[in-house]
């Protein structure tokens, strides 16, 4: 016999044995087939007996089970699909009558108008701001945590003593570039410096309104008396939730900021660690002022102490010049001085926070940090009488190029814009 035909032949019988029919007919010489079983069972060794006996059960099982003419001709009658598909329809069934046995027992609702319907797809659209309002809510005070006075007010005091430091050896140490290394040079000093400010300002108003992130804008740009982060009194600084109140600081931060008799007399180093190191003292005063009050109700956030502490400072540097407020004619405001506007606004200020002891709580304007204010104003004169020394000299060097430009501008250097 040929090599291939016994190969093949060994194949077949070594499917026989596993299949358990071992005594079918194999075609061709049944001497042949004698030899390949004996070459199987020496060198593969196998039950064939047990396989047999699977091979009678198999073919019981069949002979018992219902034959597809019995079905209507279905030659899938009996399979486990059927069974599968039939315990699926009666769950199907269960449910739908569980449904319908509620729904007759629940009160039936009137239609939804449009603007309701609205609000509803909206809320069903929108699950996952669900679930991150749920997270920011995670760290809501349900009862106020028992810590000591030094415990809240200390870690936030030692944070702003170190910026403030930090502030003034900047304030020292600062030079400004040149001319030559300047970006935008037809852009000055003054607003590119107070246009920082506000991009980053805008920036964090921006970040109040990113779902995921208002658990870590609670924590980090909100001063929260009753539970403090320490870094928030930094974070607060730069924050505001409303565009209203951005709004106001904003411009009135570009109106004093931009002023060049502002930036320019101080430089921009001391402008710059004027405006963090008062809004830092401002919201750590409050901190302090409303622990010893125990006003837990109260929160903070924005750049008023900031912008108190530039205004005073620039009132009392320029305290000897008159005041021009936009549109009125610089004639009728020349004889206004400066310190007189400050004296204006701490009163408004001082009115605010009498008025906040008087009737126990700020119970006719409960939005207005008025303590930071008073505390802005105060950083700010404390920092001008360090820096009215190397102020003055400025002052004459913009009144000697100004001097060049004509007795028009002569009459204007002696009042400051408002």
């Amino acid at each position: 016999m040929p090599v291939s035909e016994g190969n093949r032949l060994i194949f077949e019988v070594q499917d026989q044995r596993l299949a358990g029919t071992i005594d079918k007919v194999i075609p061709g010489s049944e001497r042949h087939k004698i030899k390949a079983l004996a070459w199987l069972r020496k060198n593969v060794p196998f039950d064939e007996d047990r396989a047999i006996l699977k091979r009678l059960e198999r073919e019981e099982q069949a002979a018992l089970r219902p034959q597809g003419q019995q079905k209507g001709g279905n030659v899938y009658a009996g399979s486990v699909l059927d069974q599968i598909r039939a315990e699926n329809r009666a769950k199907y069934e269960k449910k739908k009558k569980e449904e319908e046995a509620k729904a007759k027992l629940e009160p039936k609702r009137l239609p939804l108008s449009p603007e309701q319907a609205l609000v509803q797809r909206r809320e069903e659209s929108l699950a996952w701001v669900q679930k991150w309002h749920a997270n920011a809510r995670k760290d809501d005070l349900h009862s106020l945590p028992q810590m000591s006075f030094i415990k809240r007010v200390g870690p936030a005091t030692l944070l702003a003593l170190t910026v403030i430091s930090l502030c003034v050896m900047f304030a020292q140490n600062y030079s400004p570039p040149s001319e030559a290394a300047r970006l935008f040079t037809s852009i000055t000093p003054a607003a590119a410096t107070v246009g920082v400010i506000i991009g980053l300002n805008v920036i964090v108003w921006f970040g109040w309104r990113v779902v995921p992130l208002r658990r870590f804008m609670q924590r980090k740009f909100l001063l929260v008396p009753a539970y403090p982060w320490s870094s928030s009194i930094i974070g607060a600084l730069f924050s505001h939730q409303s565009f209203h109140h951005l709004a106001a600081n904003m411009i009135a931060l570009w109106f004093i900021g931009r002023n060049q008799a502002v930036h320019e007399d101080i430089g921009r180093g001391p402008f710059l660690a004027v405006y963090l190191s008062c809004g830092i003292a401002a919201s750590n005063i409050f901190l302090i002022s409303t622990v010893l009050r125990k006003r837990w109700e109260y929160v903070t956030l924005g750049c008023s102490g900031a912008l108190s502490g530039i205004l005073a400072s620039w009132c009392w540097i320029n305290s000897d010049k008159g005041v021009r407020i936009w549109p009125l004619p610089p004639r009728a405001t020349e004889a206004l001085q400066p310190i007189a506007v400050l004296a204006l606004f701490v009163a408004v200020d001082a009115w605010g926070v009498w008025k906040g002891l008087r009737f126990g709580r700020l119970k006719l304007d409960t939005r207005i940090d008025h303590v930071s204010h008073l505390a802005g104003y105060s950083c700010g004169i404390v920092a001008a009488q360090f820096l009215q020394p190397s102020a003055k000299p400025q002052q004459g060097k913009r009144a000697e190029r100004l001097a060049t430009t004509g007795p028009k501008m002569q009459r204007i250097e002696n009042t400051t814009d408002y």
